[in-house]
């Protein structure tokens, strides 16, 4: 399923089900790779942990995604369908950009921060085990 434009869904920081974790998603925008290959975007990259500075490149989402497969291969396809573009206010400033995961659903990718990676939960599934199960993992 590809999330559509304009709809709100669950979003769970790191992909942990808890309250703590669990903000909402607004779709911004369905991004064909086509299209991501044009939009170029300062990045993070090569964080130099002896001065804890992030050293920034200008990427296409394009290859920001590709990137992201290379390095963080337990979680991301090697195919998306699309990325999607999404505010989420109360977790960043910056909007946050999924791609498909190899559970067939979506997850975010760091791109202007580190720590922007979580799950979209566009059916419900996840918020539904946190709110009825009660159950937080």
């Amino acid at each position: 399923m590809i999330p559509e434009v304009n709809k709100q869904y669950h979003f769970f920081d790191d992909g942990k089900i808890s309250t703590s974790r669990h903000y909402i998603a607004t779709v911004l925008e369905i991004i064909p790779l086509n299209k991501a290959k044009k939009i170029i975007i300062s990045t993070p990259r090569d964080y130099n942990w002896d001065t804890q500075e992030n050293h920034f490149v200008d990427m296409s989402l394009y290859d920001i995604w590709r990137d992201e497969v290379a390095h963080i291969d337990w979680i991301f396809s090697d195919d998306t369908e699309c990325i999607v573009k999404c505010a989420i206010p109360e977790y960043d400033d910056d909007p946050i950009y999924f791609a498909q995961d190899k559970r067939g659903g979506w997850f975010s990718m760091d791109v202007t921060n580190w720590w922007q990676g979580g799950r979209l939960d566009i059916d419900g599934k996840l918020y539904k085990i946190l709110t009825e199960e009660g159950y937080e993992r």
